[in-house]
């Protein structure tokens, strides 16, 4: 599917019934015993228009849209969460998170169900709300499963996480999960359906440390290190024919800091894929990261800019596999925040998808965005 008709397809999931029966059935067990549980409820509405110009490829040339919906909702008591996540907009509707924690200690709470991957810095900051991220576009290295995204960004399984205090502000947080990883179809990475559980699914082991200076900032600095046993699905693709399965470890660095108006925030992930085929395997290492900076001019108006690079991943094997992941980027934004929980967002951008061949297939792209928060 190429970059642009990814956008043109309406892909609906099926609902994760069986996880949901025994989420719910404890969470109803468990607000029994609660006198008075925390309840939030919010929807992130945004709707974006972007013309993309390619003078040799007609495919990356033309202009598209999206409507997006996202509905969250927590409940907090003593001892146990919930958190229920489903997204809807003009190319799909699914179950994005579904999972319940019981708190082991002050600072430990254990997580079962679906969560997104614990190793993508983008995705633990922002979710799926594009309120809450400045630029419009996610970086190409943590997109989304459906979005040729080249590592995992939904598990479902368990996760633990901790927090300990290293003073009176700082802090450190740890996270550990492991569950089933996605399997590889088509031209892309698909995550675990819950109500297909023989559809061949492997194990994902996932870790993250991260220091904060001062627990109360956003400023951070931490290390994720993950690996993902990948089954394919030989026959959904050409290109897959008579690879078996691949094993994806990662290592990853990310850093967000800011200083007064300043913001930067950048991740840089290590790949090491093996991939195996019927008669030989082949390895393949390669670097992906960006660097994002913000400036706040005002109290309304944010400007931005990002830029997306690698090393050897014009010779990657594994990433010839998803044609349509973002290879390179230079992006400038100008943001403009308005009204309660409103904003408008502008970007231009010079992209890069893999391609075919190693061949990168390049275009051009604006983007315009109205994002917004409820209540």
């Amino acid at each position: 599917m190429t970059h642009r008709r990814k956008f043109q397809v309406f892909r609906r999931r099926r609902p994760v019934t069986m996880l949901a029966s025994f989420l719910l059935a404890t969470f109803v067990a468990s607000a029994s015993a609660q006198a008075e549980p925390q309840h939030d409820a919010f929807v992130f509405l945004s709707l974006e228009g972007y013309q993309m110009h390619s003078s040799l490829n007609p495919e990356l040339d033309g202009p598209g849209h999206r409507a997006t919906a996202d509905f969250l909702y927590s409940y907090n008591s003593d001892n146990f969460r919930f958190l229920a996540e489903y997204i809807l907009s003009n190319t799909e509707g699914e179950m994005e998170r579904l999972k319940a924690a019981w708190r082991i200690d002050d600072s430990t709470l254990l997580w079962l169900g679906r969560f997104h991957a614990i190793t993508n810095y983008w995705t633990t900051e922002f979710h799926h709300g594009q309120y809450m991220q400045t630029s419009i576009s996610r970086p190409g290295l943590e997109e989304w499963e459906d979005e040729s995204g080249p590592m995992p960004s939904h598990i479902t399984g368990l996760s633990l996480e901790s927090d300990f205090a290293l003073g009176e502000k700082s802090g450190i947080s740890l996270g550990l999960a492991a569950g089933l990883a996605p399997r590889f179809e088509g031209n892309q990475l698909v995550a675990f359906d819950i109500l297909d559980p023989g559809s061949g699914h492997e194990l994902s082991l996932s870790g993250r440390l991260v220091y904060r200076p001062d627990v109360l900032t956003m400023k951070q600095i931490g290390l994720a290190v993950a690996h993902n046993e990948i089954d394919v699905v030989s026959d959904s693709n050409p290109n897959l024919v008579d690879l078996n399965s691949i094993r994806q470890s990662t290592f990853g660095i990310f850093y967000n800091w800011q200083w007064q108006d300043w913001r930067l925030s950048m991740n840089w992930v290590y790949f090491d894929v093996e991939m195996q085929y019927r008669d030989r395997d082949v390895d393949d290492e390669f670097l992906l990261g960006y660097v994002q900076g913000e400036y706040k001019a005002s109290d309304d108006w944010t400007i931005f800019g990002r830029v997306e690079i690698g090393d050897n991943e014009d010779l990657s094997e594994y990433l010839q596999l998803l044609p349509n992941v973002i290879a390179h980027r230079h992006m400038l934004g100008l943001r403009w925040d308005f009204a309660d929980s409103h904003a408008l967002t502008l970007e231009l951008a010079d992209t890069s998808t893999q391609g075919a061949a190693f061949e990168h297939a390049n275009f051009k792209e604006i983007r315009i965005q109205w994002s917004a928060v409820f209540p």
